[in-house]
């Protein structure tokens, strides 16, 4: 039963990873790319229904984006202003616009009344991001993913899995279970 549940904590860490994965540039090719939302619109808007696809979390208001995948960085269309936090309506998501990871549940608001990233519970340092939150873990580098819950590990790569627990040792290389370990 405590494996399952382990199992079942480790799939939704590593899902969440994918999701905050996905929101990476995929493509490093274009300096500045259109935002793809904005693409789908047509050119010419003649309905009286509120098209506001995202909303600057620290000014309240509506924005038209771009980001720009050399930099990193997401800025107003408007202005040219970078926008640190911004929620896209459509799916309710918080989005940190360096690296456009989603960050709900992970922003505090400061004193002054604008929005940031809360340190205490999660880090972004270019393509390195690290979560935590009570005893959990969860750190994405070079592309490896290490997750800590307890006493349960959890290591990934693009080739291999290692998993460990308080009684057992899991080792699985290219989605094939190569070694298990009892204690």
């Amino acid at each position: 039963m405590f494996i399952m549940n382990m199992i079942k904590q480790i799939l939704t860490i590593t899902g969440s990873a994918f999701i905050i994965a996905s929101c990476q540039e995929a493509s490093n090719t274009n300096s500045i790319n259109a935002d793809s939302m904005a693409t789908e619109q047509p050119a010419v808007d003649n309905s009286q229904t509120n098209n506001t696809k995202y909303v600057d979390l620290n000014s309240g208001q509506p924005v038209d984006l771009y980001y720009d995948s050399k930099k990193k960085k997401t800025y107003s269309a408007g202005n040219d202003e970078p926008v640190d936090l911004y929620v896209n309506v459509a799916t309710g998501d918080t989005i940190y616009g360096e690296g456009r990871y989603v960050v709900n549940n992970y922003i505090v608001k400061t004193e002054d009344g604008k929005y940031k990233l809360d340190n205490r519970k999660i880090k972004i340092d270019g393509d390195e991001i690290k979560i935590k939150e009570g005893d959990k873990k969860f750190k994405i580098e070079e592309g490896e993913m290490k997750i800590k819950d307890g006493d349960t590990k959890l290591k990934a790569d693009a080739d291999e899995m290692k998993m460990k627990t308080e009684d057992m040792k899991t080792k699985t290389e290219e989605g094939e279970q190569t070694k298990t370990k009892k204690d």
